[in-house]
């Protein structure tokens, strides 16, 4: 049996800065950021977004897109260190706010089922949350999994890291 990434997509928040205007305005090279970062545009999350909204968009996106039965997927974990609550999974808020969406189309509850985890340190925390969902599926054939990289950076104005902001992407295993 072969298993893998069966489907992939993603969220950007619609405000945006282009990057040679910041560039700009901070005296670098725009080729330096364009050409040697890929970066063009710089996306960051609307007064009423946060990691968990980010994630939720890419999760329900991806649903969507793919036809997905979310009482299908047996776990979704999620890398950020943007968090919310000290007790509470991200993931947990996310998932909730599918949940309901997906409410009249699949029933109360859907992701009843779900196992849902954070895994901290942003990027490296989604690529453990992929090698540990990867695990699972091998393990479990019959189970899917997703797993969202969902994150906003807060960099001080001019610092070397402003440059950066986050990126919502979601695999499903």
């Amino acid at each position: 049996m072969t298993f893998g990434i069966e489907a992939a997509g993603y969220y950007v928040p619609s405000l945006y800065l282009e990057i040679k205007d910041l560039a700009e305005k901070r005296g670098i090279e725009s080729a330096k950021l364009e050409k040697g970062l890929g970066l063009h545009k710089m996306g960051f999350p609307d007064v009423h977004e946060d990691a968990a909204t980010l994630a939720a968009e890419a999760l329900l996106k991806m649903i969507r897109d793919y036809e997905i039965n979310p009482k299908e997927i047996a776990r979704i974990y999620l890398g950020t260190e943007s968090a919310l609550d000290a007790a509470k999974p991200t993931a947990s808020y996310a998932m909730q706010m599918v949940e309901k969406v997906l409410e009249k189309e699949f029933g109360e509850r859907c992701f009843r089922n779900c196992d849902v985890v954070d895994m901290t340190f942003a990027c490296i925390g989604a690529v453990d949350a992929l090698h540990n969902s990867l695990d699972f599926v091998r393990v479990n054939p019959d189970k899917k999994a997703v797993v969202i990289a969902s994150d906003y950076a807060k960099y001080e104005l001019a610092s070397s890291g402003e440059i950066y902001s986050g990126r919502e992407v979601l695999w499903h295993l």
